[in-house]
């Protein structure tokens, strides 16, 4: 039993790095050849759908090195198929090291595997409720039960074959990725003031004390704009499906 998990192992080895792996004693290369083309085509088909951006910017070349350096060097902890690309953006961010990737490279494919991961989030059927200006300010909002509030320093909405940053922009980017009413995932660029004010209001605060909250130290006159820049975005966000709701305390 021993030797034969020793032999299993080295075979694991060799699918997973050919060209740097020796086949064991006994096994086809033409045989064998099968199943490394095997793996790899199962994990491209995965790869390639859920980051065709960072597949294109990387260009086939520099994709399958990247891809067969990802089968070689990362152990997978999970055995479903749906969670490669999960494997794939922590191989990324955790162990990643070559320097001759575009610097955006783990962003861009982190703002490609949110998508995913919000299209197949599970959450129950959701019905907006009608709202009131008042109710959106006094009451506590309710957000789309799919969403998530992205920061990154790279602009990866706009980066595409066209357009590569490489040099880092002064100002952060501020992304609210959520599914609508219909199903559907959307992606909101936000201000700084605006991803503020959501991450207050998702603390459980009506939109009044977020505002309250982020002018403290303001002059009244500043405070009273403020709050009718808040006004503003409540109901843009509710407009557009962000906020479904309210509930009082």
């Amino acid at each position: 039993m021993m030797a034969f998990q020793t032999v299993q192992r080295q075979f694991l080895a060799y699918l997973r790095s050919p060209e740097q792996r020796l086949l064991p004693t006994g096994f086809a290369h033409q045989g064998a050849a099968i199943y490394v083309d095997l793996l790899y085509n199962k994990f491209n088909d995965s790869l390639t759908t859920c980051f065709p951006v960072t597949h294109a910017i990387l260009g086939e070349m520099a994709w399958q090195r990247l891809l067969k350096d990802f089968i070689a060097e990362h152990r997978c902890l999970s055995p479903y198929y749906r969670q490669i690309p999960d494997e794939f953006v922590l191989y990324l961010q955790d162990e990643r090291q070559l320097k001759d990737d575009p610097l955006f490279l783990t962003e861009l494919a982190h703002f490609e595997w949110i998508e995913l991961v919000l299209s197949i989030a599970e959450a129950e059927p959701v019905v907006a409720q009608a709202l009131s200006d008042a109710q959106l300010m006094d009451a506590v909002p309710v957000f789309a039960p799919v969403m998530r509030l992205l920061h990154y320093v790279w602009p990866v909405q706009q980066i595409n074959l066209a357009y590569q940053p490489d040099e880092l922009p002064p100002v952060a980017t501020h992304i609210l990725g959520f599914r609508d009413t219909a199903d559907q995932v959307q992606f909101i660029a936000l201000n700084p003031a605006t991803a503020s004010l959501i991450l207050h209001l998702q603390n459980r605060y009506t939109a009044k004390q977020a505002l309250q909250e982020l002018g403290k130290g303001m002059t009244p006159s500043e405070l009273s704009n403020l709050m009718l820049f808040g006004k503003g975005i409540l109901a843009d966000l509710y407009s557009q499906g962000v906020i479904i709701g309210s509930h009082t305390h």
